[in-house]
């Protein structure tokens, strides 16, 4: 009961700010709750996973409700090429998870994490070059790509997505947080699915979940509807700090893990 209550406002507080800039909150809650300590890899990647299905589809529909308008064609080819990356992304993690074991893979993820996040700050500058790739191929094989990265560090992907959407389509910020929240729903949802094939649910503490969904619901419609609202300015400070946040975040939970 206790470790619910703690999840619930933890995943309240960081999906609703994630959503913001159109990042799924899973970049943040996997280092924190690396730090609770309280769960394994694989049942932290499955609650988080269930956080960050529920905030996209929340989230989106708050989207949608407030007017943002949505290339459907675009959304397609990033679900298919997700999908399929959310599929390849849990089967690389379960061989890693069988070789190595949870606390390697947790080491292996936050040092894949801090670097790709660095990454991202780096490409937020305003001089850097964007291009203007065109065609549903491009779309298809971005969302492969992404959705098997994110999957293999058990993040929802948002940081990276946004980023990759603007540098390569040439698109805004804040158009790119509304792809950014369908690559992340299609991944996770095949990461879901595999999960339940290879692992079964009855594995995980499900009751857990009646603290994890309404938080969930709850901060992606707080995000989505400040997304819409806020100015394109605004959406880039705030998805800045929390990338820098979730770099230390992670430099501390490795170090700690590694002494």
């Amino acid at each position: 009961m206790l470790i619910g209550i703690i999840y619930f406002f933890v995943i309240l507080v960081v999906i609703s700010t994630g959503a913001i800039a159109g990042i799924s909150g899973g970049v943040i809650l996997r280092p924190v709750f690396d730090l609770i300590g309280y769960h394994d890899p694989l049942s932290i990647a499955f609650y988080m996973g269930v956080a960050v299905l529920t905030m996209a589809v929340s989230s989106t529909i708050k989207q949608i409700v407030m007017g943002t308008k949505i290339n459907f064609s675009k959304v397609f080819a990033l679900a298919a090429g997700s999908f399929t990356g959310g599929v390849i992304g849990q089967f690389i993690m379960d061989v890693i998870l069988a070789n190595v074991g949870g606390d390697v893979l947790q080491i292996i993820q936050g040092v894949l994490s801090i670097a790709s996040l660095i990454f991202v700050l780096a490409f937020t500058r305003e001089n850097v070059k964007k291009y203007d790739f065109k065609g549903t191929l491009w779309y298809v094989l971005t969302g492969l790509a992404l959705g098997t990265f994110a999957t293999v560090l058990a993040i929802g992907g948002g940081p990276i997505n946004v980023i990759v959407f603007v540098v390569l389509f040439g698109i805004t910020l804040k158009e790119a947080t509304v792809y950014s929240i369908t690559t992340i729903f299609f991944a996770q949802a095949a990461r879901l699915s595999s999960m339940g094939v290879e692992h079964g649910f009855s594995t995980f503490d499900l009751s857990t979940l009646f603290f994890v969904i309404p938080a969930a619901i709850i901060g992606g419609v707080i995000g989505g509807r400040l997304n819409v609202l806020l100015p394109e300015a605004s959406v880039m400070k705030v998805f800045k700090l929390v990338v820098s946040g979730t770099i230390l975040l992670n430099i501390y939970n490795v170090t700690m893990m590694i002494l």
